[in-house]
């Protein structure tokens, strides 16, 4: 194969997942959109929280649910303590949540699994320790379930950025606005990809447990509803609350264990991945999942081929010029990133894209290697996603 063709073919794969694939969406919505019913809906609901060593943060979770305007007696809050050692249990109970699990080190996944065994409300909401509602988020949420179509919802991330905050924590919220235009636009077709762990639900009847401690436990349990033929939402007006990582290792490290395990889960789901059985579903997770975290190799591979063209013809330094000062700025962007220099969009924007597909391309080499995530610590983004802050 040509440099040529190496170079054309990775910047063809690149504009195709960050705009050949959400304008296809587009179009497809405008020529078969896919809407559905929602009507204010009152369930009995079992509010599931999985919590490890999350002392400071689970009262005001607990509180924080029963502060909704969804009715009362139709809350049931199930803590699911996976091996906590730091008096969450304790906690949670003083915080007077329906039931409090105080179960050994297992994994989230565990955790989550004996939650939904033991709780009984008619819809499962899954949220983390450190997520804030509105008040009416649970109200937005259920009102999808009042089409019989949809068995799982997916509610609105909305990421809080400090005015002052570093390029990091501005990347996170760049990255989630274009995560939440993908899911409008896959939610105009049919169903979204995943939910995000920090808020979503699911229908009690279509909860499947899994084992897969290494993967995912938003993307395992939330995929499980479309294989069942089931359609999942996403609401934009159910909107959650979360704060933002500041730190470039400590958000490389996070992001490497979450696309492992991602990557885990999607190639988990076996014929799910067939377009015989979940239809455009398929194409989905292979356009927005698999080969997303592939883009890190497809920008080497055009970097590389341009370099190998440039040195045979200085004509073709018009396309590698541009590439080699983009990774400068992203560069300047990191070494730059704790003062005030690093926050101008210059350095930001291109120094959070290369930390995330760096991280991208960490985690299919861990992957390959079979490196496995199976335990989880609660990211340590602590303090209010509320005042001084801007969502993302």
């Amino acid at each position: 194969m040509s440099a040529v063709t190496v170079l054309m073919l990775s910047a063809g794969l690149v504009a195709w997942e960050y705009a050949g694939y959400p304008l296809a969406l587009a179009l497809l919505g405008w020529l078969r959109p896919c809407p559905r019913r929602r009507a204010p809906l009152e369930l009995a609901l079992s509010i599931i929280v999985a919590a490890h060593d999350e002392v400071a943060l689970i009262a005001d979770k607990v509180a924080d649910v029963y502060a909704s305007d969804y009715p009362a007696a139709l809350l049931e809050v199930v803590v699911a303590s996976d091996g906590s050692e730091d008096g969450t249990v304790q906690a949670a109970q003083r915080a007077r949540a329906s039931r409090v699990l105080d179960l050994p080190r297992a994994g989230k996944l565990a955790a989550l699994n004996r939650a939904a065994e033991v709780s009984s409300g008619e819809i499962l909401v899954f949220t983390d320790a450190d997520t804030l509602f509105e008040p009416g988020t649970l109200r937005e949420l259920v009102s999808n379930f009042a089409d019989e179509r949809v068995g799982a919802v997916a509610a609105n991330v909305v990421r809080c950025v400090p005015q002052d905050g570093r390029p990091v924590a501005r990347g996170e919220g760049l990255y989630w606005r274009y995560e939440r235009l993908v899911k409008r636009l896959e939610d105009r077709v049919g169903s979204v990809v995943s939910a995000s762990g920090h808020l979503y639900a699911v229908r009690r009847r279509l909860f499947r447990p899994s084992t897969l401690a290494a993967g995912t436990d938003d993307f395992l349990i939330s995929s499980q509803v479309v294989r069942a033929g089931a359609r999942l939402a996403f609401d934009e007006r159910a909107i959650i609350l979360v704060a933002t990582p500041e730190q470039g290792a400590t958000e490389l490290r996070r992001k490497v264990r979450v696309m492992n395990g991602g990557l885990r889960a999607a190639l988990a789901l076996g014929d799910g991945l067939l377009p015989t059985r979940t239809g455009l579903y398929a194409f989905e997770v292979v356009f927005h999942k698999l080969l997303r975290r592939l883009v890190a190799f497809f920008l080497v591979s055009a970097l590389v081929s341009s370099a190998i063209l440039a040195l045979r013809d200085p004509v073709w330094w018009v396309v590698l010029a541009p590439q080699l000062g983009f990774y400068a700025l992203a560069a300047a962007g990191g070494v730059l990133a704790r003062w005030r220099w690093g926050q101008l969009k210059p350095l930001w924007i291109p120094f959070f894209f290369c930390l995330a597909h760096a991280a991208a391309a960490l985690a299919v080499l861990s992957v390959l290697v079979g490196v496995r995530f199976e335990r989880w610590e609660p990211l340590e983004v602590r303090g209010s996603a509320g005042g001084g802050a801007v969502g993302s």
